[in-house]
């Protein structure tokens, strides 16, 4: 007799999974806890969640695993990062702070929204130097659909000078302050014949009253606050806190050594000793995976298709159900799923405007949703998927959901003989630790 799907996660909960450690009895030892080296597995699942926003295919994990290559990690983090994946995930993670959002409060408009876009997935592609790419957005003018880069000066919640200080300081300083102000106050905007065109100028006015005198400071009295800023960024995208002080100076001097490029910045993070800990106390902390990255992993893995829509009339927009939601360029076009799980409504730029952290309601919605339930059953019972012995089906769904193949204690458990369906693993698997969170 089949056990309920609430008597199942109350029995499973007890076992070890749930934490993301294995058993002492296992015959595999899958994590090395509290410090320790973590598996192969791991660290390939880990790097294509930090590099691409997505996890690795069983094949991939299998080949990682597989290579004796002494620079293996080297080859897949250089890989990773001249996939056009890596420039999806980066391209969403500038657009949350540089605000990129065609309605209130930013009102960057869906055309500028859609070239600013492409402009800033094309700079992470290319890699510029974070003072070019800076030098750029404060220096360039003209339409707001033909240079694509002057949006950064339109998108602001007020488009007073002390707005402006306030939206490009958090975006360039990591600092909310008005008191740059008077490096704005030229700043003009104009509408053409053109829907929702406008162009950036400048009006008359002394020099060093202008976002170039502003440029000056930033890469004179402010630079080191100029440097740290994106170094920061990259340790809360990873860790989920801000570097202290001896840990940031080893990154920033990586960061200037690499010519101020992010690329080079990554290599250096994912080549450090405490980027290949092991989960727990003293190890590699663990995170849940943005709302986007688990909304492109739960459809990958189920064939899902999603429901994005923008309830704004300017026009009211529509995306297909394929497109991954790490691509979904504008921060006001958004899905039940996504604003459940924390994705930023990109109105201040600010680090903790995303929430990663699992709350209650979503919790129910993993336990109980009878979306995620049917699109689960369409993965098990793909003729593919069906015909696979019992003990292969187990293993496959660990490969495709955990990265790493179940431990004898884990084929015990979920043996045949107890009842225990593909679709009830599958269903407890989504919702462990080790799936939700980057560990």
């Amino acid at each position: 007799m089949a056990i309920s799907r609430r008597a199942f996660l109350a029995g499973a909960s007890a076992f070890s999974i749930m934490e993301g450690l294995a058993s002492a009895a296992s015959n595999a030892r899958i994590f090395a806890p509290n410090g320790g080296q973590a598996a192969e597995f791991l660290i390939c699942r880990r790097l294509y969640l930090d590099i691409c926003g997505r996890i690795p295919t069983p094949e991939e994990v299998n080949e990682y695993v597989a290579s004796r290559s002494t620079r293996k990690r080297e080859n897949l983090v250089d890989k990773l990062l001249e996939s056009d994946d890596f420039a999806d995930y980066y391209a969403m993670r500038y657009c949350d702070f540089l605000r990129v959002k065609s309605e209130f409060p930013i009102n960057l408009w869906p055309n500028a929204v859609y070239v600013y876009h492409h402009w800033i997935r094309d700079t992470i592609r290319r890699d510029m130097p974070w003072n070019e790419f800076a030098r750029t957005l404060l220096f360039s003018r003209g339409s707001n659909f033909r240079v694509p880069q002057v949006n950064f000066l339109r998108a602001a919640a007020s488009r007073t000078p002390e707005g402006l200080s306030k939206a490009v300081s958090t975006s360039l300083l990591l600092e909310p302050t008005e008191k740059y102000a008077k490096y704005f106050s030229r700043v003009r905007w104009k509408k053409t014949r053109e829907w929702k065109e406008e162009i950036v100028y400048l009006d008359d006015g002394p020099a060093d009253a202008s976002p170039e005198a502003f440029m000056a400071e930033l890469e004179g009295p402010l630079a080191p606050q100029f440097v740290a800023a994106p170094v920061q960024r990259v340790h809360w995208w990873i860790y989920g806190s801000l570097a202290k002080k001896y840990e940031l100076e080893r990154w920033a001097n990586a960061f200037r050594k690499g010519g101020y490029r992010l690329k080079p910045l990554l290599r250096y993070v994912f080549s450090q000793t405490d980027y290949r800990k092991g989960p727990g106390k003293g190890g590699f902390p663990a995170r849940r995976m943005d709302a986007e990255v688990l909304d492109d992993v739960l459809c990958t893995l189920t064939g899902a298709r999603r429901d994005f829509g923008s309830i704004a009339p300017e026009p009211y927009s529509f995306l297909p159900p394929t497109r991954k939601s790490v691509l979904v360029e504008d921060g006001s076009i958004t899905s039940a799923f996504l604003i459940l799980f924390g994705r930023p409504a990109r109105d201040s730029g600010l680090l903790d405007e995303r929430n990663n952290r699992i709350t209650a309601k979503q919790r129910l919605y993993l336990y109980n949703s009878s979306k995620l339930w049917r699109d689960l059953g369409r993965l098990v019972e793909c003729k593919d998927f069906a015909e696979l012995s019992h003990a292969d089906q187990i293993r496959e769904l660990y490969m495709r959901f955990l990265s790493r193949p179940p431990v004898r204690d884990e084929l015990f458990y979920f043996d045949e003989k107890n009842n225990i369906g593909a679709r009830d693993v599958a269903w407890f698997l989504l919702n462990s630790r080790e799936f939700l969170y980057r560990i």
